[in-house]
Formats: C-alpha cells, structure tokens, sequence
C-alpha cells in the first residue's frame, strides 16, 4: 500500500502501539506497512523482500494529521515532513 492510501485510513487505526515503516526515499507514493505491536527499536524491517524504515507511531501520525488541512496528497507531504524534521 502506498503511503497515501495508507494515510487515507488513518481514521480506521485503532492500535495505539502500531508503528508506520515506509521504503525509501520517502514520498507519497512509497510503499508502507503498518507493524503492530509496535518494535522496541526504530531499526528498518523487511518485508516481502523490501526495506521499510520507521516513519512515525500511528498515534503520532494521526495527531499531525488532524490539524492538517488540505488535499490528500498536501497532506501526506506535510506528514513526510513532519516525520523528517520533527519526530
């Protein structure tokens, strides 16, 4: 699942210990998991032979997503750069 469609359901997360693991380089259209429960560490998991590093917790995730406005895709790239510069 890409990492929009992915964000697109963030009101269906109900873990709170789930963690989100994107492929690199992280965009909108990258490959994401969500992994539950959540790991003790933020090392990278694979996957059906692909590369997944950590991105956010998804309580994290959605709590960024709920002040954001905009388009699905505005919205994802904000999240990117929340998950870049902030976490």
């Amino acid at each position: 699942m890409r990492l929009i469609e992915l964000i697109a359901r963030a009101s269906g997360w109900t873990a709170e210990i789930t963690t989100i693991y994107v492929t690199e380089p992280w965009s909108c259209e990258a490959e994401a998991i969500l992994v539950s429960p959540a790991p003790d560490t933020t090392e990278p998991t694979e996957r059906d032979g692909r590369r997944y590093c950590y991105f956010l917790e998804t309580f994290i995730a959605r709590e960024v997503l709920d002040c954001l406005d905009g388009a699905p895709a505005e919205r994802c790239e904000r999240l990117i750069d929340y998950a870049r510069s902030d976490a």
